[in-house]
């Protein structure tokens, strides 16, 4: 199922120093493809060529460039809201709109301003920004979709292509479940959205609708994955594909043709990499395995990409003939209990943080009035000592606490 991938050395090159990567994603057009390399603060991009023509399939990369940027700080969500306008969620900065330089053949570092951007933090609906979907509308918008680590939350911005990608409104979308949404993935025809919630070891699905708020409980889950990351679904929306970042493997899940209501298993799950090149990545439970995965517009290629693993190329078209053509669908309510508990969970923990942080407030403050009542009784001493040596003239401190008259 592998597909070989040429390359000349001076991208292979590139390839090879990319370090940690996250996300990765195909440009509309096919003919790009961009890569988030994480610890480098860089996007790189690659010029992709896609042969599949009967026969074995092929991926050629002619040519790369990489940017960087002082808005670039981590990034780990990217995704293409035209074929020359990339957005890119930092998980220590912003999330930021950039106009991408052209990929020539030689390896080149470019230096970008972002076109638009949208900051993160206390007072923002953005906290530690991470994988982001574009939407793209008919006519000038396109609606974002960023997953907000921190925040436990995935939020909803209108961007407006025909004004130089301007941000307008935002809003939470979804938050109820979410603990840690780590992915984010739209159904091509805009009725399904599917979240992958690092904490609870799952992949949450929505029915996309004009009712759905923060409020919202998921209609799907998808089991059996430790730590979903990169995930999609395919253009027909018969499958999607996870990325188990605490495992070799991405795992796949079949529709019923009724949608994405109730909890499923995967109906396969293929390894991607051997034991050596996971065991280099396992720092942690929660690393070793693929992070980014992506699938071009004509459902040929599955990419996915990782830190000891930078990038490969499988036929999907291959993968997914192997199935079983009926899943099971099981009864959600189960994982809706889980998901609950997990929010009231979280609610103590933040309860007892705050007490945590009121206390040392307290003991913070507690210790600044002792400190004042000391400083005051000192001047209070020195006061009344300065009164004294007024008052007697002749008497002076020669030393230590010894005390004697002068003598002349």
């Amino acid at each position: 199922m592998e597909i070989a991938c040429t390359a000349p050395d001076h991208v292979r090159a590139v390839i090879d120093s990319m370090g940690r990567t996250e996300d990765v994603r195909f440009s509309p057009n096919n003919r790009r493809l961009a890569v988030a390399a994480f610890n480098n603060h860089r996007i790189v991009l690659f010029d992709v060529g896609i042969d599949a023509s009967a026969g074995k399939k092929r991926v050629a990369l002619t040519g790369v460039a990489e940017f960087s940027s002082p808005s670039l700080n981590y990034p780990h969500g990217i995704d293409f809201i035209d074929d020359e306008t990339l957005v890119v969620a930092s998980r220590f900065a912003d999330v930021a709109i950039f106009k991408l330089p052209p990929v020539g053949a030689p390896a080149h570092i470019h230096e970008l301003t972002p076109i638009e951007q949208f900051g993160a933090g206390e007072a923002s609906l953005l906290k530690s920004p991470g994988s982001v979907s574009v939407i793209r509308r008919d006519g000038a918008q396109a609606e974002l979709l960023v997953c907000n680590n921190s925040g436990h939350s995935v939020t909803r911005h209108v961007v407006d292509r025909g004004a130089d990608c301007a941000i307008g409104r935002g809003e939470i979308l979804l938050q109820k479940g979410l603990n840690l949404p780590d992915g984010v993935s739209t159904s091509r025809d805009g009725r399904w959205i599917a979240v992958s919630n690092h904490n609870t070891h799952g992949v949450l699905l929505y029915r996309s609708a004009p009712s759905l708020n923060a409020d919202s409980l998921p209609d799907g889950v998808l089991r059996c994955v430790y730590y979903p990351h990169g995930l999609r679904f395919t253009a027909d929306g018969r499958h999607i594909l996870v990325a188990d970042a605490g495992a070799p493997y991405i795992h796949i899940y079949a529709s019923d043709g009724q949608g994405w209501c109730g909890a499923r298993n995967p109906v396969a799950s293929f390894r991607i990499m051997d034991d050596a090149v996971f065991a280099r990545g396992r720092n942690n439970p929660q690393e070793g395995g693929p992070k980014g995965i992506d699938i071009d517009r004509g459902m040929n290629v599955l990419v996915a990409t990782s830190e000891h693993q930078p990038l490969v190329f499988f036929g999907l078209p291959a993968i997914l003939e192997s199935l079983p053509s009926e899943p099971e669908v099981l009864d959600v309510r189960y994982e809706l209990a889980i998901l609950e508990q997990a929010d009231r969970f979280r609610a103590r923990l933040h309860q007892a943080e705050d007490r945590a942080a009121r206390a040392e407030a307290r003991l913070a403050a507690a210790k600044k009035r002792k400190l004042r009542k000391i400083k005051a009784a000192l001047r209070r001493a020195f006061s009344a000592f300065r009164r004294r040596n007024r008052l007697f003239p002749r008497l002076s401190i020669k030393a230590g606490l010894t005390i004697s008259r002068d003598n002349s």
